[in-house]
């Protein structure tokens, strides 16, 4: 096998997984916007209304929620993904390939070294301009990309339509909330409580729970 053929098997392969992927995010994420309602339904009724109806705890209320949320977010996910695509339709494919792989590839290799960078090349985090890039750079990328998303939905054509920003706006805020707390390191007291109960619940499995924070969310 030839390297060029190598690399093309390779990028099929990655298109493939990716196209999963996002099918994956797509029908999740509604599933978990109805989990939410539910949940919200729930909260309304009062949770010790439904002790013990069809298996549910109220205790275990904090823990339905931020399930739902989890899986609610993945479709806010996907509109990002749809807004770095139109971004990468206007700037082309090789800077493309610089601003949303590259640069944060770099920055992800440069946080996991930083010890060894800093001390490399005399910059000392968190002050120097160098790790303030590090640090932001990928989370300012996740935030442009939904904007252009927003502001392609608000403004399709000619006309804005403050309702479809609205809706889709709705849509971003399980995402939203998750980015603020994982991403941008904003205290938000209920979801750290109910994600501590997530995490604990998962058991075993928590580890892989983080790493899915981290691929989707964008998480440390």
């Amino acid at each position: 096998m030839t390297l060029r053929s190598a690399a093309r098997s390779a990028r099929a392969r990655k298109r493939a997984f990716d196209k999963l992927v996002k099918a994956f995010a797509w029908y999740t994420g509604w599933f978990g916007m109805a989990l939410l309602a539910l949940c919200g339904l729930l909260w309304l009724i009062g949770p010790e209304h439904v002790d013990g109806m069809l298996g549910l705890r109220a205790a275990h209320m904090p823990l339905y929620t931020m399930t739902a949320l989890i899986a609610a977010s993945l479709l806010g996910w996907w509109y990002i993904n749809k807004g770095e695509d139109r971004i990468k339709q206007h700037i082309g494919r090789t800077a493309g390939l610089v601003l949303f792989v590259i640069l944060p590839l770099a920055c992800m290799a440069a946080g996991l070294l930083q010890a060894h960078v800093a001390d490399s090349t005399g910059w000392h985090p968190p002050g120097h301009p160098f790790w303030l890039i590090v640090r932001w750079y990928p989370p300012l990328l996740v935030m442009v990309s939904a904007a252009v998303f927003l502001g392609w939905k608000a403004k399709p054509r000619r006309y804005v339509y403050l309702d479809r920003a609205l809706g889709y706006a709705l849509l971003f805020t399980p995402y939203a909330l998750l980015f603020a707390y994982l991403a941008l390191g904003v205290y938000l007291g209920w979801i750290d409580d109910a994600l501590h109960q997530t995490l604990a619940s998962a058991g075993g499995y928590a580890l892989v729970l983080q790493l899915v924070f981290a691929y989707f969310i964008g998480g440390d």
